[in-house]
């Protein structure tokens, strides 16, 4: 945060910001929460994501220990990141957000049809459920 933030210092909503409110870092802690991946594994799953922009959200997620970082030498070496304990209990305050966004993403899709449905179609639609009841 800024030094402008600081009206906001102790504040739970502007906290929990931090760890959810960029343009990727929803994406990269959701692909975490089943199992460790690797760099480019992330990578894959968040099309138009950078490398630098990638490595950046994941050493904060470190640094702030909401992500694990793991390397394993043995039988070659990777490393793989990892949702810590605390990442994990972020997961169903994305679950909820996600489920909110899928459902009034449907809405969307239903009134922008209904935008481009011609006005007898609609008006027929509704003729024929009058006479339903």
């Amino acid at each position: 945060m800024s030094n402008t933030d600081n009206a906001y210092t102790g504040c739970p909503v502007q906290y929990a910001r931090q760890f959810l409110a960029g343009k990727w870092q929803m994406g990269i802690l959701w692909n975490l929460k089943d199992k460790p991946l690797r760099f480019n594994e992330i990578k894959n799953l968040l099309p138009g994501i950078s490398d630098k922009i990638l490595m950046e959200e994941l050493d904060a997620f470190v640094q702030k220990a909401i992500i694990n970082r793991n390397t394993h030498e043995f039988p070659s070496p990777k490393t793989e990141y990892q949702l810590s304990i605390v990442g994990q209990s972020l997961i169903p305050v994305i679950t909820t957000i996600v489920e909110w966004g899928y459902v009034h993403l449907q809405d969307e899709r239903v009134n922008k049809e209904m935008n481009i449905t011609p006005l007898s179609a609609i008006q027929a639609i509704e003729v024929g459920m009058t006479e339903m009841e």
